[in-house]
């Protein structure tokens, strides 16, 4: 089935072709027929082999395709190491090969966002045209970012300015989205930390690669894409139809309650705790129920105490839309 309409389709053209320097790396969770349009639409959208493509398994899922999943490299975690630690063992089997220059990091919803497509081997030889030129060595091209605007770690989205050179411009942060990760990221020991489990783990490594002397750019062609989906009604409506939207998962708020401690500590200033607390508090007035305030306050406490790591209480138990109810267009509730 291919019916996600908020998606861009490739037009009739001659047939993609994927740089040979780059492994795509797709995390899943829970979410077996969304990670399975993405690895299709990475092998028929972008032209990448199987053996290019590294699906990592992040305790439970897969794909709903076996035949497949046969002919890709699987990554079958033991547990749930969220996606830090997900996304990190996947660059470990990606930039394993030699060959591979740049690792293509991909969630596994990402495909309900409208990028382009083809998009990969456009944004390889801008990175690459990019790395040739004076300046700091590129280290990751996000599909979409964000910029710290002055209060804490609150960012705001940023949409470059039409026609910037190569339609890359710098960015402070992102989420994982569809990321071009370079190898001299990861030879230079720039890990996503498995500690932080889950919830701004991403703005963590991002903000990393950064202080090890790397630019974290965005491309600006698909910022401008799906800059519509990056607000938080644009993002519901991309996710509603297929999964769970941010409101409906409690557990979230947990580890963004207790993360945003850890990104205050490692990356900002002692006032970050008291804008964090601010925005915890507005946070609390609009939840939508007991277990949302109940999840703050816990990741409150468990912030200010310095606690890192999974906790099983909060955790994913719905992963996306059975294939009878999207075909009926029934949302989640």
């Amino acid at each position: 089935m291919n019916n996600y309409p908020n998606r861009q389709e490739r037009a009739d053209g001659p047939e993609p072709t994927a740089p040979a320097a780059v492994t795509a790396v797709v995390l899943t969770h829970r979410r077996p027929r969304l990670a399975t349009e993405v690895v299709r639409s990475l092998i028929e959208g972008e032209g990448l082999p199987p053996d290019r493509v590294v699906v990592v398994v992040n305790g439970t899922g897969g794909l709903d395709d076996p035949t497949l999943e046969s002919t890709v490299r699987v990554v079958r975690l033991p547990r749930n190491l969220g996606p830090g630690g997900g996304f990190g063992a996947g660059m470990q089997a990606a930039f394993a090969d030699p060959s591979t220059h740049w690792a293509y990091l991909c969630e596994d919803d990402v495909g309900l966002f409208s990028l382009p497509r083809p998009r990969l081997a456009g944004v390889v030889d801008r990175a690459e045209a990019r790395g040739r030129l004076p300046g700091a060595p590129v280290g990751a091209v996000v599909a979409y970012g964000r910029r710290f605007v002055g209060r804490g770690s609150h960012t705001l989205n940023f949409v470059p300015p039409p026609g910037i050179p190569l339609e890359l411009a710098p960015v402070d942060v992102a989420g994982w989205g569809a990321t071009l990760l370079s190898r001299a990221v990861f030879d230079a020991g720039i890990v996503p930390d498995p500690e932080w489990f889950f919830g701004l783990e991403d703005f963590d490594f991002f903000c990393r690669i950064r202080k090890g002397g790397f630019d974290v750019l965005v491309d600006a062609v698909s910022a401008h894409a799906v800059a519509d989906e990056q607000t938080s009604a644009g993002r519901a409506g991309a996710h509603r139809p297929h999964r769970p939207v941010d409101e409906h998962e409690a557990w979230r708020s947990y580890y963004h309650a207790r993360n945003s401690f850890l990104l205050a500590r490692r990356h900002g200033r002692p006032s970050w705790h008291l804008w964090h607390l601010a925005y915890s508090a507005r946070r609390l007035q609009k939840a939508t129920g007991t277990d949302e305030r109940r999840a703050i306050l816990h990741g409150l406490w468990d912030g200010a105490r310095g606690r890192r790591g999974e906790r099983t209480a909060y955790g994913r138990s719905v992963g996306e839309l059975s294939e009878a109810a999207e075909e009926q267009g029934a949302p989640f509730r």
